[in-house]
């Protein structure tokens, strides 16, 4: 079962308090702040829970990024979860405030791949440097490609660059690949762009999925957990 609860930061230890009050075997954190050990420090301070922190150093495969530090803890459980799904090879597409590609080998190899703006982002700064423009959002109306006002040229123009850049970015890495991935669509935004680009598979919960394997793994390695044949 995977759900998902949105909260500041500043909400974390009573929004905490009421999660870890259920049975669980440990908490992964995947938190690229600098306030990351505060997490840790804190559950197992409070509710006596094993921590796991994502660390690229625990990926089970190799990792063809530099320097490996660098990469995003998303994109390390997001492979996880798509060798697991599409293990002959894939292509993440995870659209929140950047859009990333993440290219996994059907030996599990993370390989690599671009980041976009996200769509949000591209909005955000567009009306940013240019403040007579109306502020736009992702809920506006469907897009129109001969637009006749500023709210729909805007949004159309941002929604089919993004959609046209997906689907370019992902032409471009599939003929650099020796094999044929599938194309998983993830991420907070992409239900906005779905409908406008060519995916095998829409995973919502992508990430959440890959911190369940995260953490099953490090119970492993533990010894708490058992491997299953």
């Amino acid at each position: 079962m995977a759900w998902r609860r949105d909260v500041l930061t500043s909400n974390f230890p009573d929004v905490a308090r009421e999660i870890l009050g259920t049975p669980v075997d440990a908490c992964v954190v995947s938190n690229v702040a600098r306030n990351r050990a505060f997490f840790e420090a804190w559950i197992k301070a409070r509710f006596g829970k094993r921590v796991f922190c994502v660390d690229v150093a625990h990926y089970p495969w190799p990792v063809l990024y530099s320097p490996v530090e660098s990469l995003g803890h998303d994109r390390i459980v997001n492979a996880l979860a798509a060798h697991e799904l599409l293990p002959n090879g894939a292509i993440v597409v995870d659209m929140g405030t950047a859009t990333h590609f993440d290219v996994i080998a059907p030996t599990g190899a993370f390989m690599g791949g671009p980041i976009l703006s996200g769509i949000e982002t591209m909005l955000t700064a567009l009306t940013d440097r240019i403040p007579h423009l109306p502020e736009i959002t992702l809920t506006e109306k469907p897009i129109e490609p001969l637009s006749q006002n500023t709210r729909s040229a805007i949004y159309t123009g941002t929604v089919l660059c993004v959609a046209g850049g997906i689907d370019r970015i992902v032409e471009e890495i599939k003929s650099a690949l020796d094999f044929v991935p599938g194309v998983i669509l993830t991420g907070g935004n992409a239900a906005v762009i779905s409908s406008h680009i060519r995916y095998d598979m829409w995973i919502p919960e992508l990430t959440l999925k890959g911190l369940a394997l995260y953490g099953e793994n490090m119970l492993r390695k533990s010894g708490i957990l058992r491997a299953t044949a």
